[in-house]
């Protein structure tokens, strides 16, 4: 009989079984009446390949044992498995088409031949000494002859698939967003490696940061694989939001840098995947009906936090109905230590009154109300056809805060503090839904069709509050994004020999966005313009896996887009010539300029193919992998990008650039990856992933100010416009993620070192055609300014968006233990910053590097009162440190969280 568990090798195998000979062989007869653990949901992701590779990795995978006698498995194929799956229904899959199948008993899973009394369980003979590796036929036993085998811990906090992939990926799984309950949704990323967020706690969108790569599609933000495009303008570090409650995510997977497959179109930072829960998290083959209900509230204004989940099924048909609720005060900030030498408006005389002010003061401006909705129906057609609906509602409520700024005495202008204004309220209303179907005919290792159909409407309704004193000039905005998209993927396996798999996967990717804008304020409704833009993509793939040791992966993508939408803007002009001139004594006797709308109508069209390539090697050692990839990638420009013109206040006006060109990137990463059972102990797991990353990006898109509009030469700061960087931007870095699991005490570690600044250069007239007013008198005529137009300049501090500066080096470490047969689960969360603060940069910039350094400690317990009720406790920010959170919003500058406690009951079903 073989046994294939977590631990591999023959020397470990002997070695457990020398420790419990005697109880294994009585106990693979396990009485009826044992205890099932529970039957765990894993993402599979296994080739096409031999029977006994297939189960030998699943149960590498999930951690527990498998026993079947060795000839059983011989000479049988198993499909591709891929996708959410129960443990159970795994292996079922596994063996379909096969004289074979599996029970479960306790965590022991036994496969056998469907002819077997169904009364009796594999077992070896009472009498036999031998070592089970060395049996070849199960006979059945009496059951006054057994005796039950102690437990086998399966362990599920670290996901394994991560450290099998030859490139980076992240998984947040849920355990570690029940530790650390979130307040905002960028709390969930804040321990991942790699990913950040330009987080306001002032507005409770999320926008995700990989390696320093964000916005307008960059990074593609998906809910169940629905692309989230919406944009807003505005002096945040954002331009593009999603509304999210972690409340009804089941997992968070973030793929980093450029992909071949489904989703990685114009996505070149990467992609990040918030999975929703689903009925097969709370439904299994025998339980039809199941729930969560989920009540929290905490200081610091954690008024309430909750959320109620049903799940059920009729015959083929699963259903799942879902409800969140959040509402948050303003919070205080922590009180301890300094949070740095935030520079404002150039005026540091009074920075020690100010700073303590902040600390002793609640983050205006903060609270908010978030409810959400989400239904899933899953209709199991048969067994090779599955189709399902799913719809998600946000409704979000949110006061607008300005930039911190000097706010002063109204009777005592010399008197004054720094913080926010109330400037607006937003209403958000998010939903998208989406059809789903998938076909995988049995037996038929070619076909395994995945689609998706989805619909995706944000729209934000804002009202902005007046600011001068006669109260003139507020206005209500509604900016709406929508999004239509089409998925289509197929993955066909081919058995290349008993040592070899190959398997390919081919596809189309698509989705169109219409955006528009409505306003009582004409000038503001173009700052979010209207306009509509498609992108198209088909794919291939090919992975190539030989002897457990070699691996290699290579794709190709064409992209194919299209933008339509007209803009424009007054140009002011000179209306004489050379040949024709002002014969005027004095230029003011001229019949002085004439004002011309400049109008563009867009209809941008183009296409990029973009390979991929990646290679693993298990260079003698089954425990490390050596992996490196390589990828292009390419990003063509977005609706706002291109036809923004509108200005939301009188200080500054966003122009529109109908010449952008695409972005195209080149990026490689080199590292390895290692998987150790008995490292310490015996049974424990260690995991690594240690990558060397470096994306090099061509035309980089910015917004920058103090740009120079055609006609006559009339320079402002306040002009504003998308331009392409003529450098190249560089984007690099080393990521570190460890896991270590010994059942009793488990860590997790995870560290960012970014590497280096870029450079920016522009041209400040960029559309050209910047005019002066020249000759002499009785002689004057417009001329081009040549200086301006051929003007170009370089790190001049104009860039006003996040991608001034790179993020800072950021890790995370937690030290956990489990006691009382896993009912507590307990440990400590610390966050550092090293810290970054680039005084390099003029203070009168727009946006500054100034991230100080901070180390946070937050505790969690969790105590599972039996297997219904789970008591939640954590406490954030343990010191109540002041700190603002690493490349956080620079403009808002918002402190973060202080000492904050949460308590919650949690009720499955």
């Amino acid at each position: 009989m073989r046994h294939y568990s977590a631990q591999r090798g023959e020397k470990n195998t002997q070695k457990m079984w020398k420790l419990r000979k005697l109880s294994v062989v009585l106990a693979t007869l396990l009485y009826s009446h044992v205890l099932y653990a529970d039957d765990k949901v894993l993402n599979f992701n296994l080739a096409a390949q031999p029977l006994h590779l297939s189960v030998e990795q699943l149960a590498h995978q999930a951690n527990v044992q498998i026993l079947y006698a060795s000839e059983l498995l011989e000479n049988k194929n198993a499909a591709a498995l891929t996708g959410k799956l129960s443990l159970t229904s795994g292996l079922k899959q596994l063996l379909k088409g096969t004289d074979l199948q599996v029970e479960q008993h306790g965590d022991i899973y036994i496969i056998r031949k469907k002819n077997h009394n169904e009364n009796k369980t594999a077992t070896v003979p009472a009498n036999d000494t031998g070592h089970l590796n060395q049996a070849t036929v199960i006979e059945p036993m009496q059951t006054s002859n057994r005796l039950q085998l102690a437990p086998i811990v399966a362990y599920a906090e670290a996901d394994p698939s991560v450290y099998d992939q030859p490139r980076s990926v992240s998984i947040i799984s849920k355990a570690q967003l029940e530790n650390r309950p979130t307040r905002h949704a960028a709390d969930m990323l804040e321990q991942t490696s790699g990913v950040y967020s330009t987080v306001s706690q002032q507005d409770p969108a999320l926008s995700v940061n990989i390696r320093g790569i964000q916005d307008y599609g960059r990074v593609n933000m998906n809910i169940d694989g629905m692309r989230q495009n919406f944009q807003k303008s505005g002096h945040g570090q954002r331009n593009g939001q999603m509304y999210i409650d972690s409340e009804l995510i089941s997992s968070v997977r973030i793929d980093k840098g450029a992909t071949s497959g489904i989703g990685g179109a114009g996505a070149f930072g990467g992609i990040s995947t918030f999975n929703t829960v689903s009925p097969e998290d709370y439904l299994t083959d025998d339980k039809n009906f199941g729930g969560k209900l989920h009540l929290s509230a905490g200081s610091n204004a954690t008024k309430f936090i909750g959320s109620a989940i049903l799940a059920g099924r009729y015959q083929d048909v699963d259903v799942l109905f879902a409800m969140s609720d959040r509402q948050l005060g303003d919070y205080s900030p922590g009180t301890k230590g300094e949070f740095g030498n935030i520079r404002v408006n150039n005026d540091t005389g009074h920075y020690d009154q100010f700073l303590d002010q902040i600390k002793q003061s609640k983050v205006t401006d903060t609270n908010y109300k978030m409810r959400s909705y989400l239904g899933k129906i899953d209709w199991h057609i048969d067994d090779a056809q599955r189709l399902k609906l799913s719809y998600i509602k946000n409704e979000t409520s949110t006061p607008n805060a300005s930039a911190l700024k000097d706010i002063h005495n109204p009777n005592d202008y010399s008197d004054y503090y720094l913080g926010w204004t109330r400037t607006g309220f937003s209403q958000i209303d998010s939903q998208s839904m989406a059809i789903d179907y998938q076909f995988k005919p049995e037996n038929l290792s070619w076909i395994d069709l995945k689609t998706k159909l989805y619909y995706v409407d944000t729209e934000d309704y804002t009202d902005t509050y007046p600011t001068n004193t006669l109260k003139t000039n507020g206005y209500w905005a509604t900016t709406r994004m929508r999004t239509y998209g089409l998925q289509a993927e197929n993955n066909t396996d081919f058995n290349t020999g008993d040592r070899s798999n190959l398997r390919l996967n081919y596809g189309v990717d698509i989705f169109y966005d219409k955006g528009t804008s409505r306003s009582d304020r004409e000038v503001m409704v173009g700052v979010t313009p209207a306009g509509n833009r498609s992108l198209s993509s088909l794919f291939g793939n090919f992975t190539w896996d030989y002897d457990d040791w070699l691996k290699l992966q290579g794709g190709v993508r064409y992209d194919r887009y299209r933008l339509r939408g007209s803009t424009g803007f007054d140009v002011v002009h000179f209306p004489y010539t050379k040949e024709n001139p002002c014969t005027a004594a004095r230029i003011r006797g001229c019949n002085g300029t004439i004002r011309e709308y400049q109008e563009w109508h867009v209809n941008d069209e183009a296409g990029k193919l973009s390979p991929t390539f990646a290679i693993a090697v298990k260079p003698g050692l089954e425990w490390l992998e050596l992996f490196a990839n390589y990828g292009q990638a390419w990003r063509p420009p977005a609706i706002t990008e291109t036809l923004t013109y509108g200005s939301a206040h009188s200080t500054s006006t966003q122009y529109p650039n109908p010449f952008l060109k695409p972005e195209s990137t080149k990026a490689w990463e080199a590292g390895f990856n290692i998987q150790q059972t008995d490292f310490i102990f015996d049974n424990d797991r260690f995991f690594a992933k240690v990558a060397y990353f470096d994306t090099q990006v061509d035309d980089y898109i910015n917004l920058h100010i103090a740009r120079v509009k055609p006609g006559i030469f009339s320079p402002s700061i306040g002009n504003a416009a998308y331009v392409n960087n003529q450098s190249k931007s560089k984007f690099r870095g080393i990521e570190y993620q460890l896991n270590y699991d010994a059942d009793w005490f488990y860590v997790d570690m995870t560290y960012t070192r970014m590497i280096g600044k870029n450079d920016y250069c522009t041209n400040s007239a960029w559309l050209g055609d910047v005019t002066y007013v020249g000759g002499t008198s009785g002689n004057y005529y417009q001329v081009p300014a040549d200086d301006w137009n051929s003007s170009r300049r370089c790190n001049d501090g104009t860039i006003f968006n996040a991608s001034a500066f790179l993020p800072g080096d950021r890790g995370s470490l937690t030290l956990g233990g489990r006691a009382f047969d896993h009912q507590l689960d307990a440990g400590v969360i610390v966050r550092f910053n090293p810290g970054y603060q680039d005084y390099s940069t003029p203070s009168n910039f727009p946006y500054l590097a100034d991230w100080p350094k901070y180390t946070l400690y937050d505790v969690y317990a969790n105590y599972k009162i039996n297997d219904q009720f789970t008591l939640r406790g954590s406490i954030e920010n343990l010191a109540d440190r002041a700190y603002v959170v690493n490349y956080g919003d620079i403009q808002s500058s918002t402190l973060g969280r202080g000492r904050t406690f949460q308590a919650g009951l949690e009720f499955k079903f």
